[in-house]
């Protein structure tokens, strides 16, 4: 296994530097800066810094409960003292969530949305920015009356945008499980974006405001809609590929019940007697195009589970929403900084090129092959448009379980072999 210069001149220099300082090198000076500016306690004996790394340790490292981790592991002086976390009472630990406002988190948060050299996936950087939105349910305990869900149980709804081009969370709100989760779109709204959502989403004045911020959107829409088809478009589909869809169709209408008049565009599709309404304002697409947007929505849904079952975030630590928003930050951190090390850690980011289907469908013949022996159902079709994501923008369960037990170690040459051959 070789290394490339930058790395291994890397690992020369920080020769002591463990997984753990490797893990957290993006924000350490922004969170350091963050600490010099906050006003100090006169009688403060624990600082934002070390709250801040204390939480990344324990949901990176996946231990069951906080109370436990901080008044056994971690003041029982059970961890490595190279991973140099200080001991701190629990209840100073808690108390440190009502002490700092979420706001600091959410600072971490957009720094390293904006700053982190994430890899794009090449095949949907001609399509634009590509945002997913939905809303996930968390149960919560009955004490969590701000969680309101139903007048016999509480939860809390986590809305979420999840940028498709680096396959990343640049957005969420969290509110109770009444929430509404179009409210929760319009608050998140940014211009030059398109969005995809499921059918939860359909509203005309939602669509008006997207179009007015300069976004487009693909939305799953209800088979009622009552529209007039102004004039058909042409259906661009590959030839390797039509025996899977039935009944497709693709047009431009005017909505029955719109009272902004907007102009759509509508594609209608049957796959395996399900019928797929897919309402957006994208006319530079081909219908092949519209579909994949609206397939790669699932994504989402696999980082609802992995946010829930694979980092832990099912369990709250804290009942207050203050104390939520952090943890749901600070997770949402983490996944950003294990995506970074394991694409900094891949063995083949330089040589191999990770193929897909959705490269620029529709225009090109020599780059949209699809090879009919790779394609046989509708199963392995939606399988094989996420050929490659596993390996650069997917953080396995065997790949965090590396890092886990790797976190105390020294980062050199061999903690790079196995974290990128995972």
């Amino acid at each position: 296994m070789s290394t490339n210069k930058a790395e291994t001149n890397d690992i020369d220099t920080n020769n002591q530097q463990t997984v753990f300082d490797k893990f957290l090198q993006p924000i350490k000076k922004f969170i350091d800066d963050q600490d010099d500016a906050i006003p100090q306690h006169h009688n403060q004996t624990y600082c934002y810094c070390d709250f801040v790394r204390t939480l990344i340790f324990y949901f990176t490292s996946g231990h069951a409960s906080l109370k436990l981790f901080i008044n056994t592991i971690l003041n029982k002086g059970l961890l490595p003292e190279n991973i140099n976390l200080p001991s701190v009472p629990y209840s100073t630990f808690s108390d440190a969530f009502e002490r700092f406002s979420p706001d600091l988190f959410r600072a971490i948060f957009v720094f390293l949305i904006s700053s982190l050299p994430l890899k794009r996936i090449p095949e949907l950087a001609s399509l634009g920015t590509l945002c997913c939105v939905d809303g996930s349910l968390f149960p919560v305990i009955s004490s969590m009356l701000w969680a309101e869900y139903t007048s016999k149980s509480q939860a809390l709804r986590f809305h979420l945008c999840f940028e498709l081009n680096r396959m990343i969370a640049v957005d969420f709100i969290i509110g109770s499980g009444k929430s509404s989760e179009r409210g929760a779109l319009r608050r998140m709204l940014k211009s030059g974006m398109t969005y995809i959502a499921d059918r939860g989403y359909m509203c005309f004045t939602l669509f008006h405001e997207i179009t007015s911020c300069s976004s487009c959107f693909v939305f799953r829409v209800k088979s009622n809609l009552v529209y007039l088809q102004i004039e058909p478009m042409d259906i661009v589909l590959p030839d390797t590929v039509r025996a899977l869809f039935n009944n497709v169709t693709d047009s431009i209408i005017r909505c029955a019940n719109d009272k902004h008049n907007h102009i759509y565009r509508l594609v209608i599709i049957k796959i395996r007697g399900e019928i797929f309404y897919l309402l957006t304002n994208r006319f530079n697409l081909s219908t092949f195009q519209i579909i994949m947007l609206y397939a790669y929505r699932w994504q989402i849904e696999l980082f609802f589970r992995f946010l829930k079952r694979t980092i832990g975030g099912i369990h709250l630590v804290k009942n207050t929403q203050e104390g939520v928003t952090i943890q749901f930050y600070i997770l949402l951190v983490c996944a950003l900084l294990e995506l970074k090390l394991k694409q900094d850690t891949y063995q083949n980011t330089g040589t191999e090129k990770i193929k897909n289907s959705t490269t620029d469908l529709g225009s090109d013949a020599d780059t949209t092959q699809i090879q009919e022996s790779e394609i046989s159902n509708t199963d392995q079709f939606l399988e094989f448009i996420g050929n490659g994501l596993k390996k650069c923008w997917k953080i396995s369960v065997h790949w965090l379980s590396a890092l886990r037990i790797l976190m105390h170690e020294v980062f050199d040459s061999r903690v790079i072999e196995i974290l990128g051959a995972l």
